[in-house]
């Protein structure tokens, strides 16, 4: 694993803990930006070989990030 990869893995993983944190607070749309932020990242430091396993993964963090840009503002 190179540093890049290891770079990218380490911060989608903590992204993943403040992105829950941040839900958990009441910012949902916030939170569903940082997941999916976190998401790409850990599914691009992957070495998956197949491409359903490379970019399947990055589609649905795509989806999840335009699902919460299009969230109205709550409360």
């Amino acid at each position: 694993m190179s540093i890049s990869n290891r770079f990218f893995s380490t911060g989608g993983y903590l992204a993943v803990v403040i992105a829950v944190a941040v839900g958990a607070a009441g910012y949902v749309r916030s939170a569903a930006i940082i997941l999916s932020l976190a998401t790409m990242a850990i599914a691009w430091a992957r070495n998956a070989q197949g491409r359903i396993e490379r970019y399947l993964p990055l589609l649905l963090a795509i989806a999840l990030f335009i699902v919460a840009i299009s969230l109205p503002h709550g409360r």
